[in-house]
């Protein structure tokens, strides 16, 4: 294996909205990501019912290592689902992604999920019933499992599971594997600050954060000002600013990493597969503009889709792009060094 994620295990409940009627109704932010109990995820079916919609296996970490498997790189998935149809269902898609599932099982809670609401712009809202996902633990983090691996990539909805997260975070530093944090959502930030920028100080080698996490972190409204501030706290940072790119700070290594053309339709698991791409070139020794570039070009076809499962014939438009940057080709994607 070369990397490891831990999060969530979640099925996607993907919902078009016409409009921002129903957020508005419901008093949530656009972007955002809240948590549900099972009698308002029934409510909430029962009001969208009349929508178009989609199911697919979900959340952040699943996501992120079902896009890292489908490009080559060996990956393992840690997690908890409940013993029902849904939870087989996401055990199978990770087989068939050749995930080796380290799965705990829950005989009584339900599998998790999310709905996840797209406006016409592609943007997402999260309402996520967690479930059986809330009691996942770290008892398959051995250090047999770690062992050989070069990152343990964790999402930031954990923040909540402080018994998980941050024992997570000390096994793999003491089997010397790196820690990668994606910042997941900037209502959860807002919430667990305190507590995130404690984890960012102590263990988190990379980082992963988009415009609105980064501003929740530092305060900042001003990306590159936000790199700035994270940058000597970690590794290597990354903050995705939407169809801009990203910036990458590594020590007194800066890039901004462009985009390639691409039609939004649904921005659910772009960031994931961001990150995806990046850990990819990242497990291959590639560069970190070659790292961005790989998380750019994943990224942006993925927001061509509905849902985070990106169909074969994407991933075959995807490959020969990601072979082109591993083999030194600039002209894939317009980055700089800064």
């Amino acid at each position: 294996m070369a990397i490891i994620g831990l999060g969530n295990a979640l099925t996607d409940i993907l919902v078009q909205l016409p409009d921002e009627s129903i957020l508005r109704e419901l008093g949530v932010e656009r972007g955002g990501m809240y948590l549900i109990d099972s009698r308002k995820h029934q409510q909430m079916m029962s009001r969208i019912g009349h929508l178009p919609q989609s199911i697919a296996a979900g959340g952040s970490a699943a996501n992120m290592v079902g896009g890292v498997a489908t490009l080559g790189t060996p990956a393992a998935y840690v997690g908890h689902i409940g013993a029902d149809a849904t939870g087989e269902a996401f055990r199978r898609c990770q087989q068939q992604k050749h995930i080796k599932p380290l799965l705990g099982i829950s005989e009584a809670t339900p599998s998790g999920k999310c709905i996840s609401m797209v406006l016409p712009d592609g943007e997402r809202t999260m309402l996520t019933y967690l479930g059986a996902a809330l009691e996942i633990d770290t008892r398959e983090l051995t250090p047999e499992n770690l062992r050989g691996n070069k990152v343990l990539f964790i999402e930031g909805y954990l923040l909540n599971c402080p018994d998980v997260i941050e024992p997570a975070m000390q096994a793999a530093r003491e089997a010397g594997v790196l820690v990668a944090l994606d910042a997941a959502s900037f209502t959860v930030i807002r919430e667990y600050k305190t507590y995130a920028d404690r984890l960012i100080d102590r263990y988190v080698d990379i980082l992963f954060a988009n415009e609105d996490e980064a501003t929740a972190l530092t305060g900042t409204t001003d990306p590159s000002q936000a790199l700035e501030m994270l940058a000597p706290r970690c590794g290597i940072v990354v903050v995705k600013v939407g169809p801009q790119g990203s910036l990458i700070a590594h020590g007194t290594e800066r890039y901004r990493i462009g985009t390639i053309d691409a039609r939004p339709v649904d921005k659910t698991g772009a960031g994931d597969l961001y990150a995806a791409g990046f850990l990819h070139g990242f497990a291959r020794g590639l560069s970190l503009r070659q790292c961005g570039e790989m998380g750019a070009v994943v990224s942006s076809k993925s927001i061509e889709v509905m849902g985070a499962q990106l169909p074969d014939p994407v991933w075959q438009e995807i490959r020969p792009l990601i072979d082109s940057i591993a083999s030194g080709n600039t002209d894939i994607v317009s980055s700089v060094r800064l």
